[in-house]
């Protein structure tokens, strides 16, 4: 797997197993620089023999990743009681990251907390990563979340008690451990936004945009905050989620078009047009905060079509959108109510149970675009032989929504029409049946007489 985010050169610079660290335990030598140096003197390493001390500087010293990983392996195996050992794990973490093998790099940062669980380069470069390598479906994912969220909090507290080595500036420390204390709050605020706590999440977050307002993914993990919390803050969302855009953009991230692909239907959700939405994306690019007066003219209420099904969805969305007061106290009466009739099928997701969650588009702008209109939870096996733009008629009770990236409504107990089941499974059997092939005899000129 492959991380598309570099770490900051802050943090970079930390990872480098300077001479002078290496000197620190030898009679005579200067005292530690900054970082794992720092770490080393506190805990008073001392190099056993001269050839130990050998071993590591060679090694530090390698610039090919390949054989940096070889030289490190080596001395680890070769002294395995080391003082350093942890080090020399943070070694192979940065020649793995270089060579783009992240699950080696996250298991050689895992096997330096193992020799020295206060090691503050393997406790970022966990705290970095696991954003991008979380995977919200995996078997152990809320394990995943508890942990990586202890490594950041032990960060931060590892963080809290470093001095500054004698030799380091004041502005050199300052740097260092802001880089550090921003990528930990950045990994507090991505578990607690995973576990749907948004007021933590927004607090770490603030903190990660303090010492560092240059990092897109601060902005959309705050955007995202706002955006789904109760009542939602649209307009705190929106200004994050540019502001995530403008700083990708700038970076040349591979990650800009995905958030500018967010931040356009949230646009869009909020204001019932793209109008003013670049301008917004500028604005942002020279202010990590919002003016005090920022505010995103909320979408026109939607006009009658005449459908009854289609209009009883546009003033559910219109009523919900609102927020605040207004949206609890109009989901408090429709909540449980049966809603249903004619859509397309848009996606399907099989749930771990057996259910499948199938995704409806039931308006013109869902059915030409790509986002859908409900997600009806529904337990019958034939939902496996649906496809996209299958015609269904469906029902079930209003169970929950969402506003943003785009208004949808969650049904409960939900079912489909037997006949549109029937069709959909008669379609995919024809599809399946292989087609008769007519083999026709041929005859060679060059024979017939």
């Amino acid at each position: 797997m492959r991380i598309n985010i570099l770490l900051s050169l802050a943090v970079l610079a930390a990872w480098a197993f300077s001479g002078a660290a290496a000197r620190a335990a030898v009679p005579g030598a200067a005292a530690p620089a900054l970082g794992q140096a720092a770490q080393a003197a506190a805990k008073g390493p001392q190099w056993k023999t001269r050839e130990e001390y050998d071993a590591y500087q060679a090694m530090a010293k390698e610039t090919d990743p390949h054989k940096k990983i070889a030289a490190a392996d080596a001395v680890i195996a070769k002294y395995p009681n080391s003082d350093f050992k942890d080090i020399a794990y943070v070694q192979e973490v940065g020649a793995y990251q270089q060579i783009g093998e992240s699950d080696k790099a996250i298991d050689a940062a895992k096997k330096a907390l193992g020799a020295n669980p206060d090691n503050l380069d393997a406790l970022t470069y966990l705290s970095f990563a696991f954003p991008f390598v979380y995977n919200a479906k995996a078997a152990d994912a809320a394990a995943q979340l508890d942990q990586t969220n202890q490594y950041a909090q032990h960060g931060l507290d590892v963080l809290g008690k470093l001095q500054k080595p004698a030799q380091v500036t004041d502005e050199q420390f300052t740097t260092y451990v802001k880089a550090k204390r921003a990528i930990f709050n950045n990994a507090v605020g991505f578990v607690a936004l995973q576990k749907k706590d948004y007021a933590s999440s927004i607090t770490a977050l603030k903190s990660a945009m303090t010492d560092n307002p240059t990092d897109p993914l601060t902005f959309s993990m705050l955007g995202q905050d706002y955006l789904y919390s109760n009542p939602p803050d649209s307009d705190n969302a929106i200004w994050n989620l540019a502001r995530s855009v403008a700083l990708a953009q700038a970076a040349n991230s591979p990650n800009a078009a995905a958030l500018q692909k967010f931040y356009d239907q949230v646009y869009t959700s909020r204001h019932g047009s793209n109008a003013g939405e670049a301008d917004i994306v500028t604005q942002a690019k020279a202010s990590a905060t919002p003016p005090a007066d920022f505010k995103v003219a909320p979408a026109p209420k939607h006009a009658a079509t005449g459908n009854a099904f289609i209009d009883a969805f546009y003033n559910y969305e219109d009523s919900l959108k609102v927020g605040g007061d207004t949206a609890q106290g109009a989901w408090a009466q429709i909540k449980g109510q049966p809603f249903g009739g004619p859509g397309l099928v848009d996606s399907i997701d099989k749930q771990p149970d057996g259910s499948f969650l199938v995704h409806v588009d039931i308006t013109d702008e869902s059915k030409a675009g790509a986002a859908y209109d409900i997600d009806l939870k529904d337990s019958q096996a034939g939902c496996a032989d649906l496809s996209k733009g299958d015609p269904i008629v469906f029902k079930g009770t209003l169970a929950d929504y969402k506003t943003a990236p785009s208004f949808v409504l969650t049904l409960d107990n939900g079912s489909i029409d037997d006949q549109y089941l029937q069709a959909a499974a008669d379609k995919k059997k024809a599809a399946a049946k292989p087609k008769s092939t007519t083999h026709h005899r041929t005859t060679n000129p060059s024979s017939s007489q």
